[in-house]
């Protein structure tokens, strides 16, 4: 489900650049795209990881874990963001 997918790449994504003390203004800066203005496209992808300090393959392949059963994904980690 395309929803699903985009809730859990943003999941993903905010717990990569929180981990590191950064704010969603400094990542879209540091990938070199304003914020909100894209969906879910390779540019976008290496976009962010360039603008996190890390190897795209991370992002894809925590993507790739968590689309196995991304029901229970969300259900274990959604509660983090509330």
């Amino acid at each position: 489900d395309n929803d699903k997918t985009k809730v859990i790449m943003g999941l993903i994504v905010a717990s990569l650049r929180e981990g590191l003390g950064m704010s969603r203004y400094a990542l879209a800066q540091e990938a070199g795209f304003e914020q909100g203005k894209s969906g879910i496209r390779v540019e976008t992808l290496i976009g962010l990881a360039k603008g996190l300090g890390i190897p795209a393959g991370t992002i894809v392949g925590a993507m790739e874990k968590a689309l196995e059963n991304p029901d229970t994904w969300l259900e274990e980690h959604e509660w983090k963001r509330i």
